[in-house]
């Protein structure tokens, strides 16, 4: 008996010790969360801004062709997946990983993961990878997703992809973010009507200006959509913590409630030894 109570209370406070650990994460993802949905906001508007001028310019009723919208003679498809660098986050990593091999053919296509958690998975099923964007995340930067967009931009406008994807997670609420592919290249130009009754006047001819602006564009858009993702992976921690320490006290309350029975029942029959010994 003596030694069951010496196991129970060495188990409430090794899920004491776990408890501690998990209480620190979430709050560290709870800082971390507030810091870059502040960041996904404010850039949302900004890369909002570049993709409405871009369709003002497509409005314009473009004759001429633009090179980010023909499509190429290359046979495969680059898909940029965005994963985390870090465990500990739920489902995050697992929902991607589910996402792309529904969607995404292993034998048409290339991947560039950012994320150290997606690399050995993808390489294990058997699809083509890139290692050098593993650490793009570590410490955000934008001068790394400039590189990445110029990467981006020679390697369609060369013609060895026919389409340049991003599957990232989007961010929807606190609850819910859902894996989602974003097209890059080709750009579709729909040439839309505007909707203006005085449309706005640009200084130089359209198609220079859509060349020069797609890739402040497609920068834009890269971080807005790492952002975007880091914010959907801390808010997936958050839960998955606070979930670990909601559990930790309802199974330390549990083994509790056992050690005092046990303890109970341990100091009766020592009680009772005694009154026996007396008599």
């Amino acid at each position: 008996m003596a030694q069951s109570l010496h196991k129970t209370k060495r188990r409430i406070a090794s899920i004491n010790s776990t408890k501690k650990i998990t209480k620190a994460m979430e709050l560290v993802s709870t800082v971390k969360l507030k810091k870059f949905r502040r960041l996904m906001e404010n850039n949302e508007r900004y890369s909002n801004e570049i993709a409405a001028l871009i369709q003002q310019l497509f409005a314009r009723q473009i004759d001429e062709e633009i090179a980010y919208c023909k499509e190429t003679k290359g046979d495969k498809d680059l898909y940029v997946v965005i994963h985390s660098n870090f465990g500990l986050c739920a489902g995050y990593n697992n929902n991607l990983f589910n996402f792309v091999k529904n969607n995404v053919s292993k034998e048409n296509s290339e991947l560039f993961i950012i994320g150290t958690k997606g690399q050995n998975i993808y390489k294990e099923e058997g699809y083509q990878t890139n290692e050098e964007l593993l650490h793009i995340a570590d410490q955000l930067s934008m001068e790394d997703i400039v590189k990445l967009g110029r990467r981006l931009n020679a390697l369609f406008l060369e013609g060895k992809y026919r389409s340049v994807h991003l599957i990232y997670t989007h961010f929807v609420n606190s609850l819910k973010f859902v894996p989602y592919d974003l097209k890059l290249f080709p750009l579709v130009n729909e040439k839309q009507p505007e909707n203006y009754r005085y449309p706005p006047l640009f200084d130089t001819d359209v198609k220079t200006l859509i060349e020069e602006l797609v890739p402040v564009y497609i920068n834009a858009i890269l971080f807005q959509k790492v952002v975007e993702s880091i914010v959907s992976e801390q808010t997936a921690r958050r839960t998955a913590m606070e979930n670990a320490s909601d559990n930790a006290d309802e199974l330390i309350d549990q083994l509790t409630l056992e050690y005092n029975k046990a303890r109970q029942a341990l100091i009766t029959q020592e009680i009772s030894e005694i009154v026996s010994g007396q008599l």
